[in-house]
Order: structure tokens, then C-alpha cells, then sequence
């Protein structure tokens, strides 16, 4: 149909890491330290979906600590 948005992976949105932690509270809940610690290691110019970032921040969040 011509007026549906099509779900299309290569289409999703990307941003930086800057961008990314500057907005940490409202897209995903977090203060910007801790979405810095969940991209702690990924190459510094990469880009990420808000999906993948999310997936990224839940992961850091509920590591078990020792």
C-alpha cells in the first residue's frame, strides 16, 4: 500500500555517541555516565540505532557485579 511506512532495517535512524549521551535521560532512563559505561569498548565513531543502544544500556544495567 502506498500511504504505509515501510519497516525497513537499512531506513533506521543513526546517531553518534555524543548525541547518544546527551540525550541518555530521555531516550533511555539513564544518567549519561552509565549509557557511557555501556558503550565503554565500541569503536569511537560508530553509530547506533536507538534500539541498539538500548539493547547496549540493558545489558550494562543488569550485569551481575562481584
Amino acid at each position: 500500500m502506498a500511504g504505509k511506512k515501510q519497516a525497513d532495517e537499512t531506513s533506521a535512524q543513526t546517531y553518534g555517541r555524543d548525541e547518544l549521551i546527551a540525550y541518555a535521560d530521555e531516550l533511555f532512563g539513564v544518567m549519561p555516565e552509565a549509557l557511557q559505561g555501556a558503550l565503554y569498548g565500541t569503536d569511537a565513531a560508530a553509530v547506533f540505532t536507538i534500539e541498539d543502544a538500548r539493547t547496549l544500556v540493558d545489558q550494562f544495567m543488569n550485569r551481575k557485579v562481584n
